[in-house]
């Protein structure tokens, strides 16, 4: 007879898999500024045609959860391109089956945010085009922080 070990992420993707909503406290900086550390997160299991670009998902990557947005599909292979708000490079291809649920709504404080609507879906995919620019103002943002702090040691 096996064992089944209930961790949270089983937990969760037997509760999805199951039809039933689930929510979590958010947890890390990778999907900052859309959700932050500490929002409690919805997310209901995925829809039965195909993701929208910009939808923010709760996938499994080894062995781990992780809620990050779809913003772009490779219609042969059927996998997802999935990064979080905050990553100015990488990103992760994922299989349609290792996709669990989509987020529709956070909390934070005394606030609700609206997760699958389109204006967020096209912020998050506009936030993603505008990498590049992102990544070098990174750059500049660490070159002027190396240099001024090489200015107080000196």
């Amino acid at each position: 007879m096996a064992c089944l070990m209930l961790t949270p992420p089983v937990i969760v993707t037997l509760l999805l898999e199951q039809h039933t909503p689930v929510t979590f406290r958010a947890s890390g900086p990778s999907m900052n500024p859309t959700l932050r550390d500490g929002d409690v997160v919805q997310v209901v299991p995925p829809p039965s045609g195909p993701l929208k670009l910009g939808s923010l998902v709760l996938y499994r990557l080894y062995g781990r959860l992780a809620l990050h947005r779809v913003v772009r599909r490779d219609c042969r292979s059927q996998r997802w391109f999935i990064v979080g708000d905050a990553a100015v490079a990488g990103g992760d291809w994922i299989a349609t089956a290792d996709i669990l649920g989509l987020a529709t709504r956070a909390h934070r404080q005394d606030r609700v945010i609206l997760l699958a609507t389109r204006r967020v879906r096209y912020a998050g995919r506009l936030r993603f085009a505008l990498r590049p620019l992102r990544r070098a103002l990174n750059l500049v943002r660490q070159a002027l922080h190396a240099s001024t702090s090489s200015r107080k040691k000196g």
